[in-house]
């Protein structure tokens, strides 16, 4: 059996799978606590705002997200990579990380400043664009010393940050909402929430001590600038991803369509995947190096449970989006019942790319990854501009939706070329079970059954036990995630 050295001793392929479902779990359980009380705010945030204030308030964040992608620009894996491999100090790391962040910021401002004045931002949406600039100076900072976290093995600890920031976003929202506010006061308080996760960050993740004679190296700056610059243009693309749907049906059909794409969109549940890609990051890559064969196949069994999850997920958002965005979000986002189908038929592709991608940086082929997003950004923003004047808001996640298959596919034949076979006997019984899952829960919404996927999503379980496509192995696996 494959395995993987990991301080004292060897690790199996079991025991590496289980570690990642132990982290993974707490994250999730975290996450699923911050989105069990947004699923409560946020519909009183879409109910207390008109659909254009909403849309202004999307819109304000889409265009500083822009920005985000000079911000980021991909230094959180690179902190996790020389803090995993020892090359260098945690203090060192996450100072440089923060500093460079810091520069590009200046950059962003600038740039943001730019877009404005071109745009010719009204006062709110100036109001808007700035405390989102400031959520993403917080965010500067945070995201390094959570990311030093991660390569750590902390995960209980950056759990407590994202929950000190949702709690925080939770209560302020509350009392904006009942105080009467206006929306820009609702976008301080996402600030003040931000600025608080820092601070906790700061305070649980380092020390004096890791910073104790710290200066600023311009050599190992422009190493991890570096370094970071395939995985940059990767996460810039993919923040573009997100958001040029919003920047194109602002600029075709105005806040109003705004509002209705984002209230589509506010519940997507693509943190699964993302709380298990942050998990295994760490894992890839000591496994990248020290025993690739490990990595293959725990990217080939994590991607079956990522596809089977967004599958089922898929069959409850496009068969129940006529009864639950309407609970969720009210009656006058009617109209964003279709983005909220679409949105939940791309789950699938977004959970098994985020980790096709990030299993391609782990073997440091980030400028293959660099190149999928870029394609599949000039292909979003080509959709959009031929759907978007005509459809709105639904021609926009169509867009979306042909742009995640295709970089899905594109990440997974990368993967196999590049990492390992991601692919195996039961992933194809996997995917049979999927497709007849999908295949039941079509045929009940087309007859008017309003089970809300639940037809589907009975077939896909039992065709999974049925084709062996879960068997002991995984039962173990789940084992060793609940019982460590």
């Amino acid at each position: 059996m494959s395995t993987v050295e990991d301080g004292g001793g060897a690790q199996s392929v079991a025991e590496t799978i289980g570690t990642v479902g132990r982290n993974a779990g707490i994250l999730v359980g975290a996450t699923l606590f911050c989105k069990a009380g947004s699923l409560f705010v946020v519909p009183f945030i879409l109910r207390a705002f008109t659909r254009e204030e909403y849309g202004t308030y999307s819109a304000a964040f889409a265009y500083a997200g822009l920005l985000g992608m000079i911000a980021y620009f991909g230094m959180n894996p690179i902190v996790i990579r020389d803090i995993v491999r020892g090359e260098r100090s945690k203090g060192w790391v996450v100072f440089h990380a923060a500093a460079i962040r810091m520069g590009l910021l200046a950059v962003a401002g600038v740039v943001l400043a730019a877009v404005g004045l071109v745009k010719g931002f009204s006062a709110q949406m100036w109001g808007l664009a700035w405390l989102a600039y400031a959520v993403m100076g917080f965010d500067a900072v945070s995201g390094a010393v959570k990311a030093s976290m991660q390569a750590e093995g902390r995960f209980g600890l950056m759990a407590i940050v994202e929950m000190v920031r949702k709690t925080g976003q939770w209560v302020l929202a509350i009392a904006v909402i009942f105080a009467g506010a206006g929306i820009v006061t609702l976008a301080a308080a996402v600030g003040i929430a931000a600025g608080a996760a820092m601070i906790a960050a700061l305070v649980l993740g380092v020390s004096r001590a890791d910073f104790s004679g710290m200066s600023f190296a311009p050599s190992y700056a422009i190493r991890m600038l570096r370094m970071a610059v395939p995985v940059g243009l990767s996460a810039a693309f993919v923040l573009a991803l997100e958001r040029v749907d919003i920047w194109a049906i602002d600029i075709f059909r105005g806040p109003a369509d705004v509002g209705i794409y984002a209230a589509g969109t506010a519940f997507k549940p693509d943190f699964i995947a993302q709380c298990v890609v942050w998990a295994i990051l760490p894992l890839a890559f000591k496994l990248a190096k020290n025993d690739p064969a490990t990595l293959v196949i725990a990217v080939a069994t994590t991607g079956r449970y990522l596809l089977v999850a967004g599958a089922a997920l898929a069959m409850v958002f496009f068969c129940g989006g006529g009864t639950i965005l309407p609970i969720l979000a009210g009656a006058q986002y009617g109209e964003s019942i279709t983005v909220f189908q679409v949105m939940g038929l791309s789950l699938p592709f977004i959970f098994v790319s985020l980790l096709f991608v990030h299993a391609l940086t782990a073997v440091d082929r980030q400028s293959v990854a660099a190149v999928i997003f870029a394609a599949g950004l000039v292909i979003n923003v080509v959709l959009d501009v031929a759907l978007v004047p005509s459809m709105g808001a639904a021609g926009a996640i169509i867009a979306t939706f042909v742009t995640e298959v295709l970089i899905a596919i594109a990440g997974f034949v990368c993967v196999w070329r590049l990492v390992g076979r991601p692919f195996a006997a039961g992933d194809a019984r996997a995917v049979v079970s999927i497709a007849a899952g999908a295949i039941v829960a079509g045929a009940m919404y087309a007859f008017g059954v309003s089970d809300l996927g639940a037809a589907g999503v009975v077939t896909l379980g039992v065709m999974l036990l049925a084709t062996k496509a879960v068997g002991k192995n995984d039962v173990a696996l789940l084992r060793s995630v609940i019982s460590p």
